[in-house]
């Protein structure tokens, strides 16, 4: 009986995980309201409210997702600095119809928040791991935002630009804009 139970609780956490990159694509994601993802994946309030507090809740719940699988995808290549932009832009333009109405427009705050987020834990791993032993904490505090910073712009950019580069491209412009200035600032070749 518990297997059933746990069945349709994934179930339904993924059809409402499903239905927000759905609508996020036909409408953003400040325009979605609760009851859109209660149509969209054919669930009652209660049981969205049993799953997530709140919209934002289960936004949380989508880049806990992202994150997870781009922690995966660097521990292909643990020695890789700052290994999971190239999946992360991997993974932007595999959905660029969704970040196109959740990125680009100024109104999406939302979906910003998130993001840099899961970029601040992502980045302050691997330069806490990659830093040299004379790197003052406040160097490496401004390194990952300096790094956060950089990266959110570019996304944007290429994003809300149309322009059509490649993930592997695009990551290999951000690399050597970011890596001159993170080898300076930290003390060692990351």
């Amino acid at each position: 009986m518990a297997d059933k139970i746990d069945r349709r609780v994934r179930q339904t956490r993924a059809a409402l995980l499903n239905a927000l990159p759905a609508l996020m694509m036909e409408r953003g994601y400040e325009r979605i309201t609760i009851q859109n993802l209660l149509e969209r994946a054919d669930v009652g309030r209660a049981t969205f409210y049993a799953h997530f507090d709140s919209k934002d809740d289960l936004l949380a719940g989508s880049v806990a997702n992202l994150r997870t699988w781009l922690v995966q995808a660097w521990r292909t290549e643990p020695d890789q600095r700052l290994g999971f932009t190239l999946p992360l832009f991997q993974h932007l333009a595999s959905h660029r119809a969704i970040y196109e109405k959740s990125i680009a427009p100024a109104s999406e705050m939302s979906v910003e928040r998130h993001v840099r987020q899961m970029l601040d834990g992502l980045v302050r791993e691997d330069l806490a791991n990659r830093r040299g032993q004379g790197a003052q904490a406040a160097a490496v505090e401004l390194a990952v935002h300096y790094v956060i910073g950089a990266l959110w712009s570019i996304i944007v950019w290429w994003v809300a630009s149309g322009m059509r580069l490649p993930p592997a491209e695009i990551n290999a412009i951000f690399q050597r804009l970011a890596f001159p200035g993170l080898d300076v600032t930290l003390g060692e070749k990351l």
